[in-house]
């Protein structure tokens, strides 16, 4: 743990380890996990706008010709 001297520094590292290995892989995890989260949303997102696009166009087709 880093000391800088200062008073507000020392107050709030009291009670306060290191963090372990085991934390460390488990932040990972939690990052890796919301990552996955964030990549299916974007995915499921382009899919539903593809599709939007597609119907949108179909609508407008049978409009415009009838």
């Amino acid at each position: 743990m880093e000391n800088s001297g200062s008073l507000t520094g020392h107050i709030l590292a009291q009670g306060r380890t290191e963090a372990s290995n085991e934390q460390r892989s488990s932040n990972t995890r939690v990052l890796v996990a919301l990552a996955a989260s964030l990549a299916l949303l974007v995915a499921i997102g382009v899919v539903a706008v593809l599709i939007a696009n597609s119907a949108l166009d179909g609508a407008f087709e049978s409009l415009s010709s009838g």
